[in-house]
């Protein structure tokens, strides 16, 4: 679930590291716009601009439910936007993905300083999915127990509960539904994100059944995310929730039985509590003047 990137990853195609990034359906929102910056870096040192431009409309594609990667590709289309001298489009992409990518990762560290000081006091937190963010806080913050669901259908929570346990935190690992009455016993629910739309968070599915349970009983629900996960209008049409492989559910054909897989859901902002970004914590209500801003 790391970012790839590396020398052996680089080695490859440009077209297999796509295919890598569309088959990816563990990695986090921010992970796979790594990624895919590397890449378009990798395509800018000698691709001409429209072989450019065909790359960044393809990540939009292989990851639609991811903002980081609809706002790398929009950050890059903006820099070149009026540009026709391949050596200038070359020169301008480059600094603009660059600069996209160094703020993507300093994001992390910058959100896990406001993160932390909601975690002191607190015994016991919940969290759902995968999101390397709320791991970097919730290994600072010392002395909780985590629990943790299984997120199915790939089991990401999993993983996190692996990575938790090795740093020497305490997990609970559960089921999905077993999550919607344990939550009464947390303190805090603390998730990531996939994306941040004026309609809400889009995260991994079972976030907004995890938000109700909070809102019912009055425990706060944050969710952690860079402002390269906040869409406008004009830009959250690109977002599309897509069906995945209905193999991952079960690999029987079953008469009149049609086989749903969905990886993410929608929760509205207002049964979150705050939204921690690198400026600080805003009510979720609020989320609204991220765009103006």
């Amino acid at each position: 679930m790391k970012a790839d990137g590396g020398p052996l990853a680089r080695s490859s195609s440009p077209e297999e590291r796509l295919q890598g990034i569309r088959a990816d359906s563990r990695s986090g929102a921010a992970q796979l716009a790594q990624r895919g910056a590397q890449l378009l870096l990798d395509v800018l040192k000698e691709g001409r601009g429209e072989e450019i431009r065909a790359l960044g409309k393809a990540l939009v594609d292989a990851q639609p439910a991811m903002a980081p990667m609809v706002n790398l590709v929009n950050h890059l289309f903006h820099a070149i936007a009026s540009l026709q001298d391949p050596q200038t489009i070359r020169e301008k992409g480059t600094a603009a993905v660059q600069g996209f990518l160094e703020d993507l990762i300093t994001a992390s560290e910058k959100i896990k300083g406001h993160a932390l000081p909601l975690l002191q006091g607190k015994r016991r937190v919940m969290t759902h999915s995968y999101s390397s963010t709320v791991l970097g806080v919730l290994e600072g913050a010392r002395g909780i127990e985590v629990i943790c669901p299984e997120s199915r259908p790939l089991c990401e929570g999993l993983q996190t509960a692996k990575e938790l346990g090795a740093m020497g935190i305490r997990v609970r690992l559960v089921t999905d539904f077993a999550a919607l009455s344990l939550v009464k016993e947390s303190d805090l629910v603390m998730v990531g994100a996939d994306a941040i739309t004026l309609e809400g968070v889009i995260n991994k599915i079972g976030t907004y059944g995890l938000a109700l349970a909070a809102k019912d009983k009055k425990i706060p629900f944050y969710v952690l995310a860079g402002k390269e996960k906040f869409l406008p209008a004009p830009f959250a049409q690109a977002l599309r929730i897509e069906k995945k492989d209905p193999q991952e559910i079960t690999k029987e054909t079953i008469p009149n039985v049609v086989i749903e897989n969905c990886y993410f859901d929608l929760t509205p902002l207002d049964l979150i509590t705050g939204v921690v970004t690198q400026q600080g914590v805003m009510p979720g209500t609020r989320c609204e003047s991220s765009w103006k801003g």
